[in-house]
């Protein structure tokens, strides 16, 4: 029972900003992914400790454990797309590699500069 009270919590999230999404391309005409703003709801709501962390953890966990498993209907479907992305390959490959570089620099230059801050905070580091 306790599963399946956080997936209903997950679950509701996730259609409270499907909600926002379709109102805001209504409204403003802004497309943001509806998944994206029910998680950065819950995301803020698990921070500022509204909702604890025991009330999804154990459907977190498995979601993060399985992940490899959610990403199979993608594969099928570039798969299915096969014909018009086999001109272009070379050009998708060269964005994924420079996108990796770029994310795994931005990563480690931003957790230098996390740790940096923190000892700077605890005093560790003279001026």
């Amino acid at each position: 029972m306790k599963l399946l009270k956080q997936l209903a919590l997950i679950a509701g999230f996730s259609v409270v900003g499907e909600i926002i999404s379709y109102l805001l391309k209504e409204i403003l005409g802004i497309f943001i992914p509806g998944s994206l703003i029910g998680m950065i709801i819950l995301f803020i709501l698990l921070t500022t400790k509204v909702i604890k962390y025991d009330f999804v953890d154990d459907v977190g966990e498995f979601f993060v454990n399985n992940m490899g498993f959610f990403f199979v209907p993608v594969a099928v479907s570039i798969m299915n797309y096969f014909g018009i992305l086999a001109p272009i390959w070379w050009k998708l490959l060269l964005i994924i590699i420079i996108s990796f570089f770029l994310t795994f620099v931005s990563v480690g230059l931003s957790v230098k500069l996390t740790m940096l801050l923190q000892d700077k905070m605890r005093g560790d580091i003279d001026d």
